[in-house]
């Protein structure tokens, strides 16, 4: 067990500390689901770790014991005899997976003509993954976020094809309005700034706006008052019968003089806009934050109960940005840490940029938008893609053979079937969620799927293709330790003549 965790524990706690560190990332997010999620993550991972290195490593070596006394793995009062049990023991004895990898596909890999086609069918595969990465667009159709079977279905299906369809009303909250009888030139600013209001691309008009100002200007005409007399004939107007709902818009305040005057220090009105889809909602809530910084000192918002909605989606994108880029420097960090050999350390990270991409760009062709479901899915995939690219990368830096055909067979000898039995345990597990009726499950699932393909792609045949091609020679860890103590002991000659001097 010491040997194995000598041979192993390195490379799980790299795994470990990489996915750890890519979803303490995310629990940063702005986004609670993601946030939330990221956390419960990474706390389990974290135990994982240590069980892994604890209780589970204490149950092999009682495994171990078993083994080593000749009984059966399952059927625990099964006993093999003891010839079998010496020629088990042999250290001539290979196992027929390692047989496979070692000595048919390593060597087929290494075949010139092998490595150009599969050269050949990675640039297809990342020209079409960036392909889909360019469809992924914000959307949060609050449909996708419910099971399929969900009652909500109905109606919600009814108020994105109907009612929502057919626009909305924005509230508009004028929370710092001027004196308009000290300053009657803000009067037409006012109505300038409804005017923009009301020309946007997606506004329906003039019409669909119900603003006082314009009925109040209207029976201003009739009355030859100066503006000093504004909010007096203001509350003559709002008591007239036909223009009393026009008094729960205006909020009333006192003036700061003695004279107790009141005026209306805030007010709302509303006006339409015909919009389809939750993209141009996003647009839309630009195009009024744009408006409403044009006149700061009103203090206005454009309210409706969607908005969050749209500033979610607003921030997907950056937030997707930042936490993959972070997420990837994390990565690249922790491997330069545990692999030293800079050559295959480019390559490693290559493989891992390359498989986030792979991800993504194949789970929006699954037919993926970016919600907060599915940056969480593409953070787990940093997360899990290590396990592939860095298991098989640091067992070719700990290699002990100094030609590359040689490595390649020794590392995929040790390494291929643990990492395929691996990615085969995750799709066993994984394949039956697909078929739970919600988006959020499926999506879970699909990307699991494209990471454990994505990752033995990359790592049985990508990355032993591209070490053995363009980092042939990379120096093996014999010799990097060799160098270490060569180094070692000419510093402690030095410093002996030193002394002696």
């Amino acid at each position: 067990m010491a040997l194995t965790l000598e041979e192993a524990g390195c490379a799980i706690s790299v795994t470990t500390l990489t996915s750890v560190l890519s979803f303490g990332i995310g629990t940063y997010s702005s986004t609670p689901a993601i946030s939330i999620f990221c956390k419960f993550i990474a706390l389990a991972l974290f135990f994982d770790w240590f069980y892994q290195l604890t209780f589970f490593a204490g149950v092999m070596v009682l495994g171990g014991r078993r083994e080593a006394a000749g009984y059966h793995s399952v059927f625990v009062w099964k006993r093999m005899r003891k010839e079998e049990i010496e020629k088990a023991k042999q250290p001539d004895a290979i196992s027929p997976t390692r047989y496979l990898f070692e000595n048919k596909l390593a060597p087929f890999l290494c075949k010139p003509s092998t490595r150009m086609v599969l050269i050949c069918i990675y640039g297809v595969y990342i020209a079409t993954a960036f392909y889909g990465c360019s469809l992924l667009t914000p959307n949060l159709t609050p449909s996708r976020l419910v099971v399929d079977d969900s009652p909500l279905i109905h109606y919600l299906h009814l108020a994105e094809n109907h009612i929502w369809a057919e626009g909305l009303i924005g509230l508009v909250y004028v929370n710092n309005a001027p004196d308009f009888s000290k300053h009657p030139e803000e009067i037409e600013r006012m109505l300038k700034f409804v005017s923009e209001l009301e020309n946007t691309p997606y506004s329906m008009g003039p019409n669909s706006t119900r603003l006082w100002l314009r009925d109040f200007n209207e029976y201003r005409q009739f009355f030859a008052e100066d503006d000093a007399h504004f909010y007096e004939t203001l509350k003559s107007f709002t008591h007239v019968s036909f223009n009393t709902h026009w008094a729960s818009n205006l909020r009333w305040a006192p003036r700061s003089n003695k004279t107790n005057d009141e005026y209306v220090n805030k007010f709302y009105f509303t006006t339409a806009f015909a919009i389809q889809g939750w993209n141009v909602r996003t647009e839309l809530l630009l195009w009024w934050r744009n408006i409403t910084a044009k006149y700061p000192e009103y203090d206005a918002i454009v309210f409706d109960e969607n908005n969050f909605y749209s500033d979610q989606m607003l921030e997907l994108q950056t937030t997707t940005l930042q936490s993959l880029g972070t997420a990837i420097l994390t990565l690249i960090t922790v491997c330069v840490l545990f692999v030293a050999e800079s050559s295959i350390v480019f390559w490693v990270v290559f493989t891992l940029i390359s498989m986030d991409i792979g991800t993504a760009g194949f789970l929006s062709l699954w037919g993926a938008d970016l919600e907060p479901t599915t940056v969480v899915n593409i953070l787990m995939s940093i997360g899990q893609c290590i396990d592939f690219a860095t298991h098989v990368g640091y067992r070719i830096y700990r290699s002990e053979k100094k030609d590359p055909t040689e490595r390649i067979k020794d590392s995929l000898g040790a390494i291929g079937w643990p990492v395929l039995q691996g990615g085969l345990a995750t799709l066993l597990a994984i394949l039956v969620m697909i078929r739970v009726p919600s988006n959020a499950v499926r999506m879970f699932a699909r990307t699991s799927v494209l990471v454990v393909a994505t990752g033995l792609f990359h790592g049985l045949l990508i990355l032993p293709v591209i070490v053995r091609s363009f980092a042939s020679d990379a120096a093996a860890h014999s010799d990097k330790l060799a160098e270490i103590a060569q180094k070692k002991a000419l510093k402690g000659s030095d410093s002996r003549k030193n002394l002696k001097e």
